[in-house]
């Protein structure tokens, strides 16, 4: 199975007021990049739902060397293989148009059955990959585990997020993050790494509450609805 490399110019609605691209718009890179991907080794989304079954990303780690601008030209690369019985393991990279790397990321996936909602290990699924995936990105976070401050939001899970999995878009997470974080609790002006827990899936009009904790340059993140958590976020900032 070989890399995937896709050209794109980044867009006016994947950047924010400073022109550059968003972090959550990354992540959605990332996640078409994999579909693309998927799809041209008959693994993608016809073939999964086809066979009653989803792919679903459990985890992600993130990393910008520098956001590229609106307009600006930038290439993907992603190769894929199994990390277990269990998971396959992503990696994808952006670079700009002189090869430089800007950005990386880290994926786990897993094939959940449409009913049940339950993993399916790949070799049952019959998904033939790579029993390897080179790596193309540096070491993940070192956690904090000391606190100055923390806050609580509370929220609803709204509808514009939902996916066309039928629950809320990963990327939906991060922007849920960062739009309720207060401003005493944010060390720096955007995430330079971030990495993503998803536990549980969320749907349309399920009460949420975000816990937010401090640690220098590091803010940690837990997504719950009830007492269950949903998805636990660590950001190291700029």
């Amino acid at each position: 199975m070989q890399d995937i490399n896709i050209q794109h110019s980044v867009t006016s609605y994947e950047c924010g007021a400073d022109h550059l691209l968003k972090p959550a718009s990354f992540m959605h890179f990332c996640q078409e990049v994999a579909e693309t991907h998927a799809s041209s080794n008959n693994l993608g989304y016809e073939w999964s739902t086809t066979n009653g079954m989803i792919w679903v990303e459990v985890q992600g780690d993130f990393e910008f060397v520098r956001r590229p601008s609106w307009k600006e030209p930038v290439n993907l690369r992603s190769n894929t293989g199994k990390a277990s019985a269990l998971q396959a393991r992503r990696f994808v990279e952006m670079s700009d148009t002189e090869g430089n790397i800007i950005a990386r990321a880290d994926l786990m996936w897993v094939l959940i059955d449409i009913n049940s909602r339950r993993p399916i290990p790949l070799k049952k699924a019959m998904a033939q990959m790579p029993d390897e995936c080179p790596a193309i990105i540096s070491e993940p976070l070192t956690l904090a585990t000391e606190f100055s401050q923390s806050a609580t939001v509370e929220m609803i899970a709204p509808r514009r997020d939902v996916d066309f999995n039928g629950h809320i878009n990963n990327g939906s997470y991060l922007i849920w993050t960062l739009e309720t974080l207060p401003e005493e609790l944010c060390p720096g002006t955007a995430p330079r790494r971030f990495r993503i827990n998803f536990k549980r899936e969320t749907f349309a009009g399920q009460e949420i509450r975000i816990e937010h904790r401090i640690a220098g340059k590091q803010t940690q993140h837990s997504i719950l609805s009830g007492d269950e958590l949903r998805a636990e976020i660590v950001i190291e900032w700029e």
